[in-house]
């Protein structure tokens, strides 16, 4: 009978579903649609993964633009949600660290050397990565070259602090049997208009700001 009363104290009991998790936030934050446009900050689970857009608030967490954070929350499931609402809570429960983002004023040194695509707008995944090596030229247009998913690319470009803009791009003529990748690639290098250096990738912007590459060294 003691055993029985115990188990019925258990199966009572409500279940804890609550979970901690460690967030890592960028020092920026970008245009992102839920349910409408709005502004939402960049997340990940641990420093080697990718960004990634926050649609929901955090309680208790006072976001300030310019820093890197990282912080302890608490995950809280939610009962029968409202509609277009999250079915989870998070409770800020520790902030481990606050440090200054990279809000250096930007040169164009910053884009000298090779970069890889890793996010391209467009695509949720990319299985062939173009590339970018930006070549700074003494008393001669600066020049940008690489890979742009079949065939190599090349034109010029001009750059006042975070504002890029490219000239008129050439490229090889081979048929590859998908010019997916090469034909957005390509499209959206006239569209260029701006870059910003965030945690050691290039960002590269439209007029209005869209994000239409990220670029990694290498």
């Amino acid at each position: 009978m003691r055993y029985l009363f115990f188990f019925l104290i258990l199966a009572c009991s409500p279940k804890n579903e609550e979970q901690l998790k460690t967030m890592y936030i960028a020092d920026h934050l970008e245009d992102c649609t839920g349910v409408a446009d709005q502004k939402c900050m960049l997340v990940k689970d641990s420093p080697e993964a990718e960004w990634t857009y926050f649609y929901d608030q955090i309680q208790g967490f006072e976001y300030e633009e310019g820093f890197n954070y990282q912080i302890n929350v608490e995950v809280q499931q939610i009962d029968n949600p409202p509609a277009d609402a999250s079915s989870v809570k998070y409770v800020l429960k520790e902030i481990i660290s606050k440090v200054p983002g990279n809000t250096k004023e930007q040169n164009g040194s910053e884009l000298l050397g090779k970069w890889k695509v890793i996010r391209m707008d467009g695509f949720e995944t990319l299985e062939i990565n173009p590339t970018f090596e930006f070549i700074e030229e003494e008393e001669k247009e600066n020049r940008v070259a690489g890979f742009a998913g079949c065939n190599n690319y090349f034109s010029s470009y001009t750059v006042s602090g975070n504002t890029l803009k490219m000239g008129v791009a050439g490229a090889t003529r081979k048929m590859c049997p998908d010019m997916t990748v090469e034909d957005a690639f390509l499209k959206l290098l006239d569209q260029i208009a701006a870059y910003k250096m965030v945690n050691d990738e290039l960002h590269l912007f439209d007029e209005q700001e869209k994000l239409l590459y990220v670029a990694v060294a290498g």
